[in-house]
């Protein structure tokens, strides 16, 4: 592209554009093997970076090959369209004259499964690096599952695997991310997921009992019918909390907790929901008054809670409790034939994200009948209206409740890849989802492997 035949330099209207400019500098660089040195003087300038509140879209203009100039109405919007036009423009497939720039949904959402896998400090600045490039503005971290728990505590240190991220690392990630227009997502689950912290605290595991009228104890699920248990958890929420005090967004879990077609064999759930509610209280009762208590309580700390959809309004049952009209859903399946479909959740009014697990879920081994998500398949076959089993849902309609896209990275057998290999794999993941979420795929497989080998070239 004619653009870069000489020396890019960046222009940029406002102060506020600076932090865009700078993560600019950074992309052509790895791109283009150019620096770009950047003024607030549009004289001599290749490269505008414009705020503009009033446009009604996002503009990337480009001129007789010589100058590029993209307004925004905000700064996350800028940095993102600012990615947008260089991966266009090394892929040869930016027009002249004006594009605009739109995407389906606001949130494009990664989440990494850092719980059961060690992922260093470094590869995960290289996930955000990527997420930048291909325009995703929310990290989850599932810092906690059933074999590790990857964040320094200092409220329960024993509860800390051997490979972890110290307090400090975390801060670093989340100061990294900022810079690149990406808020991080904390993700402890609970009352389920669990066995790491209850491996420590057995006298903790929910009882089931079995038909031969036998108990055993479920390793991974808190008996949340006892106060010094849920107290105990609570105190881990608190703790990152504080840690991630800056973000928008807490998940708090609530999937696979048990089997809920098979809730009524775990005592104590029903004991206590007919403590609080009477001989008619059910052990789904429990289950959902235990997530009310803590999306409030995240709530009064500041963040808006989101839980997994499997446990809730499901088809064979009627709950006398209703799930907090506080949370979010990240709707990930609908394999079970009694779990809610996602109409369910939009006429009760709940903002609903896709976590579709037919398309997106990258699970390590392949376990559980997964297999591995492409860039082909998502290309072909995937829009923002589908959802996982394929329901189709009209975006159109319902937009101000289907906000967001997640692509997950689950850790099942953590050590089916490597932590450069999850990398390289998702990355090309990340390219399909953007191109699909603003409607113009433009590149194939190879032309985004080019754009890789590149940015990441040493």
């Amino acid at each position: 592209m004619s653009l870069f035949m000489k020396e890019p330099k960046i222009c940029v209207s406002e102060k506020e554009a600076l932090v865009v400019a700078k993560q600019m500098q950074k992309t052509l660089r790895q791109l283009f093997k150019k620096e770009a040195p950047i003024s607030f003087k549009e004289e001599g300038s290749t490269i505008r970076l414009v705020l503009d509140s009033e446009k009604m879209k996002n503009e990337i203009d480009i001129q007789n090959g010589e100058a590029l100039t993209i307004v925004a109405r905000s700064v996350s919007e800028l940095q993102f369209g600012s990615a947008y036009a260089l991966i266009r423009l090394f892929c040869e497939e930016l027009s002249k004259g004006t594009t605009h720039l739109s995407y389906t949904q606001e949130e494009r959402i990664f989440m990494i499964d850092m719980g059961r896998k060690f992922y260093s400090k470094q590869t995960l600045k290289k996930f955000i690096d990527v997420m930048g490039l291909f325009q995703f503005n929310f990290l989850q971290l599932h810092f906690s599952e059933d074999i590790g728990f990857r964040i320094e505590s200092e409220t329960y240190p024993e509860i800390v695997s051997t490979h972890y991220l110290t307090k400090a690392d975390v801060r670093e990630i989340i100061q990294y991310a900022t810079l690149a227009g990406i808020e991080v997502i904390p993700d402890f689950d609970s009352p389920g997921h669990l066995k790491q912290i209850l491996s420590a605290h057995p006298e903790w595991q929910l009882r089931k009992k079995l038909p031969d009228g036998t108990i055993e104890l479920n390793s991974a699920a808190l008996s949340i019918d006892k106060p010094e248990a849920v107290d105990y958890i609570w105190k881990i929420y608190e703790e990152y909390a504080e840690l991630f005090k800056g973000s928008t967004y807490f998940h708090i879990g609530a999937d696979e907790f048990v089997d809920f077609d098979e809730i009524d064999a775990y005592p104590d759930l029903t004991d206590y929901a007919q403590r609080l509610y009477g001989e008619h209280g059910q052990a789904i009762d429990g289950f959902i008054t235990y997530v009310n208590q803590v999306a409030e309580k995240i709530s009064q700390l500041g963040f808006i809670p989101r839980v997994w959809n499997d446990g809730f309004f499901r088809l064979n049952r009627t709950e006398k409790v209703q799930l907090s009209d506080k949370v979010e859903i990240t709707y990930w399946t609908k394999w079970n034939k009694n779990m809610a479909p996602v109409t369910s959740f939009l006429e009760k009014g709940y903002t609903v994200l896709n976590y579709n697990d037919n398309f997106f879920y990258y699970v390590l081994g392949e376990n559980a009948g997964y297999t591995y998500p492409t860039y082909e398949k998502i290309v072909k076959d995937w829009t923002p209206a589908r959802f996982a089993q394929d329901q189709i849902i009209d975006i159109d309609r319902n937009l101000e409740q289907l906000p967001g896209v997640c692509f997950p990275v689950w850790s099942d057998k953590p050590e089916a890849k490597t932590e450069e290999e999850v990398f390289e794999d998702v990355s090309y993941s990340l390219a399909a989802v953007m191109q699909k979420e603003t409607g113009d795929v433009f590149a194939n497989k190879q032309q985004i492997g080019k754009l890789l080998t590149s940015y990441f070239a040493d």
